[in-house]
């Protein structure tokens, strides 16, 4: 039930509610963009000449090249590439669409005395270059610890899409830096190989639908690229892993799934093609499209138990226990990382410590985090003698000091580094009553 990276934002794009998942089916069994369809489209539709700033690509003249707004996005145009100083257009609401657009490292705003908007540095203005700025002045005045990455920012001012805690993790992140889905042990060359298109796509659909139910999109690997298997009901495709662009013809998921070159017995062990929290997924999804066919309101869901390569979510409620748990991607517990339901501990449950901890421990790391009961990172670690304070994705804050003399920590907090005390409180946990029970 995932849809090819080539027609996936086509797709999600439909609505923000689940009740058109019938139309998203039958829209992708007809309208799947291949090479082919591509080349045919080309020969019979005359595509716009590219403008000379991307035909020269010299130091007067240069832009960017994206795919235009035709079927499958066969044709592509030219967006040329302004300069510092230069007009710009803030755009809005009614706007046509730019014809330019502040180049690398430049932002069109209004500056200080100006009347119309014009491309500025982005220093001031992107979350990433004002982070990089901020680590800068850190480091001069001695604040940065041994293990603190600089920010990684792109030619436009956003994060780059991995971040790494060295000997440890690394991890997604979205172009404000926030953290999603997809995480590996750290290697001296994990991004080359870890680009988290998928997962980026992903995160991004979920924030421009913002729906209250789980949406569909397309199925990615456990490092967020795109699983090279894609499926909708019963068509199958082989994509690329960092475009999601097809690479293969379409296929019959009973007839001519394992004939097909991106099919791995070890990764996709089923003719179904859907994996266990997939199933229960869809199950969702058609339940709640037939309750709102009879007027009523689903109010259950307040959270996907899936992430996006299909297996379950980090976190899971146990059915009849009364608590929340760690769960590796088939639903079973991590160790025995849990939090009683309507607890602090619950409350502020994250479970990225122990993920990690499993990560690490499978691949026979010898750098092993320590994890609160809940599955969080302490907020205190110690690593080679070395204690320093953590933040909830396990990056180090500030310097670290000698093991024995972790009291000066502003983390220390009398020990007590899961900030487990505290006032009871009332948590939202992902719900399927009247619908299928999870594990």
């Amino acid at each position: 039930m995932h849809l090819p990276g080539a027609i996936s934002v086509a797709l999600l794009m439909l609505s923000c509610g689940t009740h058109h998942t019938v139309a998203q089916l039958e829209l992708a069994k007809n309208y799947v963009c291949t090479e082919d369809f591509c080349d045919n489209y080309r020969e019979n539709s005359e595509c716009e000449v590219l403008k000379s700033a991307c035909r020269a690509q010299n130091a007067t003249h240069n832009g960017i090249i994206f795919p235009s707004a035709t079927p499958c996005s066969c044709c592509r145009t030219c967006i040329e590439n302004l300069r510092l100083g230069d007009d710009c257009s803030v755009g809005g609401l009614g706007y046509p669409v730019p014809a330019s657009i502040c180049g690398p490292g430049l932002y069109c705003k209004v500056a200080d005395g100006d009347e119309h908007p014009t491309c500025q540095p982005m220093l001031e203005s992107s979350k990433c270059y004002t982070a990089q700025k901020e680590f800068d002045e850190q480091r001069q005045q001695g604040l940065i610890g041994h293990l603190m990455q600089r920010p990684d920012c792109d030619a436009d001012g956003h994060y780059q899409p991995v971040r790494c805690i060295p000997g440890q993790t690394c991890y997604c992140v979205d172009e404000d830096g926030q953290r999603i889905f997809g995480e590996a042990v750290h290697t001296a060359s994990i991004q080359i190989s870890m680009r988290c298109e998928c997962s980026r796509l992903a995160a991004k659909a979920r924030k421009l639908l913002n729906s209250q139910y789980p949406v569909l999109t397309s199925r990615c690997d456990s490092k967020g690229s795109f699983d090279q298997l894609q499926c909708v009901d019963e068509m199958c495709v082989c994509v690329d892993m960092h475009t999601g662009h097809p690479t293969s013809d379409l296929r019959n998921i009973s007839r001519g799934l394992s004939v097909l070159p991106c099919f791995d017995r070890r990764l996709h062990e089923n003719i179904t093609y859907l994996r266990d929290c997939e199933s229960v997924k869809l199950t969702q999804l058609y339940d709640i499209s037939e309750f709102e066919a009879d007027d009523f309101n689903v109010l259950e869901f307040d959270r996907d138990i899936c992430q996006p390569d299909g297996y379950y979510d980090r976190i899971q409620r146990h059915p009849t226990g009364g608590y929340l748990y760690c769960s590796d991607r088939d639903g079973a517990i991590i160790e025995d990382f849990r939090a009683p339901l309507n607890s602090r501990l619950a409350a502020t449950m994250t479970c990225k410590c122990a993920k990690a901890r499993k990560l690490l421990l499978d691949s026979k790391s010898l750098e092993i985090p320590e994890c609160c009961p809940n599955g969080n990172y302490r907020s205190l670690a110690c690593r080679r003698g070395e204690c320093y304070c953590v933040d909830e994705d396990g990056n180090q804050i500030g310097i670290e000091r000698p093991e024995k003399d972790k009291q000066s920590l502003p983390c220390y907090n009398g020990g007590d580094y899961c900030n487990a005390s505290g006032t009871l409180v009332r948590v939202s946990c992902p719900s399927n009553r009247g619908l299928r029970d999870h594990p």
